[in-house]
């Protein structure tokens, strides 16, 4: 006894494969796709660089502040020079007195502090942050305000007792496009500082 099986090619015409029509609708769903995952990447690594930025950022505002907040703790007496030029009179270790200024730099964008009263001294000055670009209409970047003990603003060295400090802080991101400006205010007292 002979048995057929029937042939599974019987019945149809052409070979089996796919339409170019169905090649052009599933390259340009793959297409599509592929820009979507491509858009996500960038949006990812450009956040991931702001955050990176911010972190930066603030750590080394707080590392200034820190600095400039010892000083000020510490301060027995001021001098006002400008809204971003101050000199603080503070004690050494030996006993003697010694004077410190901080001051913000329109020219190069840096809070800085210096030995002695003068801010234009370059010999021994310490960049505590860069990046801290002139406002709108030319305002400084870095700005001291001084209030008295009761809090309304002080006109004078001798009712100073409370110093706030304002900046903001730009960088660019060296691969992207991309740019984080932060603001930061900080108030400090000095504790050291005879009444008035």
């Amino acid at each position: 006894m002979t048995c057929f099986l029937p042939n599974s090619n019987s019945g149809k015409i052409g070979a089996a494969g796919f339409t170019v029509l169905e090649l052009m609708v599933a390259a340009s769903l793959s297409g599509m796709i592929l820009l979507g995952i491509l858009s996500t990447s960038l949006h990812m690594t450009r956040s991931g660089l702001r955050i990176d930025n911010y972190t930066e950022i603030d750590k080394q505002v707080r590392r200034a502040f820190d600095v400039l907040g010892r000083d000020l703790k510490q301060a027995v007496d001021i001098t006002w020079h400008a809204s971003n030029d101050i000199t603080l009179t503070i004690p050494t270790s030996d006993t003697t007195m010694a004077n410190v200024t901080y001051a913000w730099s329109a020219t190069d964008g840096t809070f800085y502090r210096v030995a002695g009263s003068d801010s234009t001294v370059m010999n021994g000055r310490t960049i505590l942050l860069r990046g801290i670009p002139a406002q709108a209409q030319g305002a400084a970047g870095l700005v001291f305000t001084r209030f008295g003990t009761d809090g309304t603003a002080a006109t004078i060295n001798e009712t100073t007792r409370i110093i706030t400090v304002t900046l903001s802080v730009a960088r660019s991101a060296r691969m992207l496009n991309t740019t984080t400006a932060t603001g930061f205010s900080a108030t400090f007292a000095l504790r050291n500082k005879a009444s008035f």
